[in-house]
């Protein structure tokens, strides 16, 4: 691994969710890549495997080289850079430290992670993301004796990778407000149909939503999502917390506004369960630290965390 003295702890929660072939291409993919030009910063798979194209005899053959980067990331536009699997590790380090919050008694701690994580699957990255913070806290928190973990994602962007990783689980619910995947990335996933599947079944509800919604709708369909999480009775919720739900983040098309944060969280709050928020997108970069400002004061505010 990149630093030796990491900690195993860390190492063993991300080996937990995600496969050791992918961990080991994002440690060495940069110094792999043998970039000759030091002007560059970033490289990126030029081309990227389909999973309908993969034979079942030949689908766990691993492709070197050249060939690897797009084995391994789904999209071409999540790049690598000298820096990218350190700061990938530092974000779960700071997902499991507020998680170790929770797991102690807290009934609200969040993360401020970055990058994020919510589109890693157990064998692939993308979208801006190469480790899924989300997923690992949630299957670390199973590890230390919660029976049953809920995970609400309000990012803008369905969370393929965390619904991949339970979507046989009866154990992990996951839940998702997102723009509806015919118009919006990572495309043609989080269904209203996709529910999860084998033991899994019920255990996963995607709540796609309309161009341009706005606060009042959105809530609603957010009273539907903490209903059935209610219903799955969890140990801790899982938030996967974006904003780029805002009015005219770049990486949406929503319109939520500041106050429906402050009741997002509010009502996130009010479920009476312990709350691990964990940063995911949110593009409004000026407006980023008011929108989880307004959050962060719903939740502290709810009946169930006392304020």
């Amino acid at each position: 691994m990149t630093d030796p003295d990491m900690d195993i702890a860390v190492l063993e929660s991300i080996r937990g969710v995600h496969d050791t072939a992918l961990v080991d291409f994002l440690d060495q993919a940069w110094t792999a890549a043998e970039v000759p030009d030091d002007d560059v910063e970033l490289v990126f798979a030029d081309t990227f495997s389909h999973p309908g194209l993969h034979a079942p005899t030949v689908a766990a053959k691993k492709p070197q080289d050249a060939g690897a980067f797009g084995q391994y990331c789904f999209d071409t536009i999540t790049g690598i850079g000298p820096g990218t699997f350190d700061a990938a590790i530092g974000s779960v380090n700071t997902a499991l430290t507020a998680m170790r919050r929770v797991a102690d008694g807290a009934p609200l701690a969040m993360a401020l992670c970055r990058p994020p994580g919510h589109h890693v699957s157990a064998d692939a990255f993308g979208g801006g993301s190469y480790l899924n913070n989300a997923a690992i806290c949630a299957q670390a928190l199973r590890n230390g004796g919660a029976d049953k973990i809920a995970i609400l994602d309000v990012d803008f962007h369905h969370g393929n990778g965390t619904q991949s990783i339970f979507y046989d689980r009866a154990d992990v619910l996951y839940a998702s407000l997102h723009g509806h995947p015919d118009r919006s990335y990572p495309y043609f996933t989080g269904y209203a149909g996709e529910a999860g599947s084998g033991h899994g079944r019920g255990t996963t509800l995607n709540l796609p939503f309309a161009e341009a919604i706005e606060g009042p709708e959105y809530l609603a369909l957010l009273g539907g999502a903490l209903s059935t999480i209610s219903t799955f009775t969890p140990d801790v919720i899982v938030v996967s917390l974006g904003f780029d739900t805002f009015r005219g983040d770049p990486g949406g098309d929503a319109a939520l506004v500041r106050a429906d944060y402050h009741e997002m969280g509010r009502a996130i709050a009010d479920v009476g369960v312990p709350v691990l928020a964990i940063l995911e997108g949110g593009y409004s970069v000026s407006e980023l630290g008011d929108n989880v400002g307004a959050w962060l004061s719903g939740a502290m505010n709810a009946s169930t965390v006392g304020g």
